[in-house]
């Protein structure tokens, strides 16, 4: 009878930690941990953000809610994260706007070259109308957006040739994320453009399966691409946000109480993280300077006007009236 009652209990001891890890619930008996993922070294500002989140995460629950933070892919790509989510196989990750888009057309609207003027108008338009908007959208996919961040301005590097003016890029492989719209706009200026995952590209440009890519400077000096790549091309052709998210099978497993502690931890690390990149992308220039990367300035009216039919061929799509209230015009 004792031996019966006694698997009786380890199978119920069984089931409920398999209940228990389903639901991000640590062997602690108590402890919900939740596992974030992204694409970069933990340095880079984005992992910074994110580490900074878990840390406020842990301090406001009282240590009744961990992230746990894996980084450089550790868990996936960026389109990998994005669709675990949506299957709540993944709890938590940073995935830029560009890949959003692949489910939700309008995330698509910050790929657009040249659109956002500068850093203050980006924040004005994210926690705004046009960002709620998006957000609400978001979860209609399955995925809960927590708080966003900004990833500088983009510009093309490139390994062997540089590039001083538009002309110089006819013909070159420039690795861009898997995005329609980023794909068409370094189409559009000459270039061949390659989608390929942020984790292959350093081997890529040292292989020569790619000529050059496009990214901000503190992206280039902390996935050292500078040790592969010698031209930094300040053509700022992409100001696209991204966006911390969380599945929302994840978000509904989650107590009243541990929501909210994600909700103001969110708060805070948006308002302590949104300068970030600006703080430190000067000093990132300066970096890849010392470390002989030739940094090339070009007159960059060229390249708005051969990238000017992507308004016209993705405006209706992404909201025509949106555009022009975003761009004055």
């Amino acid at each position: 009878m004792f031996r019966f009652k006694a698997m009786g209990f380890f199978s119920l001891l069984m089931f409920v930690s398999l209940i228990c890890v389903m639901g991000g619930v640590s062997p602690s008996w108590g402890q919900v941990t939740l596992r974030a993922g992204h694409n970069q070294i933990p340095d880079y500002p984005h992992g910074r953000i994110i580490l900074h989140f878990a840390d406020k995460v842990a301090e406001i629950s009282k240590g009744s809610l961990k992230v746990q933070v894996f980084h450089q892919e550790t868990l996936g790509n960026e389109r990998v994260l994005f669709e675990g989510m949506r299957l709540g196989t993944v709890d938590m990750a940073k995935v830029t706007t560009s890949i959003a888009a692949n489910a939700i057309p309008e995330f698509g609207l910050f790929d657009l070259p040249y659109l956002i003027r500068d850093l203050d108008q980006l924040l004005q338009v994210l926690n705004g109308p046009t960002g709620n908007q998006l957000l609400t959208k978001l979860e209609g996919v399955g995925v809960k957006g927590l708080f966003w961040m900004e990833q500088g301005t983009r510009s093309i590097y490139t390994a062997k040739r540089p590039v001083r003016s538009i002309a110089d890029l006819k013909g070159m492989k420039i690795r861009v994320i898997e995005s329609p719209i980023m794909v068409d706009t370094i189409n559009a200026l000459g270039a061949a453009a390659t989608p390929m995952p942020f984790g292959e590209l350093y081997t890529a440009l040292r292989q020569g399966v790619v000529d050059g890519a496009e990214n901000a400077p503190d992206a280039v000096y902390t996935a050292k691409h500078h040790e592969v790549a010698k031209y930094y091309t300040m053509t700022d052709h992409f100001r696209t946000p991204c966006l911390f998210m969380i599945s929302m099978q994840t978000w509904g497993r989650l107590s009243e109480a541990h929501r909210q502690n994600l909700v103001d931890a969110s708060k805070e690390t948006a308002e302590w993280g949104k300068s970030l990149y600006s703080q430190e992308a000067a000093e990132y220039m300066k970096k890849l300077r010392a470390a002989g990367m030739e940094i090339i300035e070009v007159d960059k009216e060229p390249f708005r006007k051969a990238v000017e039919p992507m308004y016209q061929k993705y405006g209706p799509k992404l909201g025509a009236e949106l555009i022009r209230s975003i761009r004055g015009r």
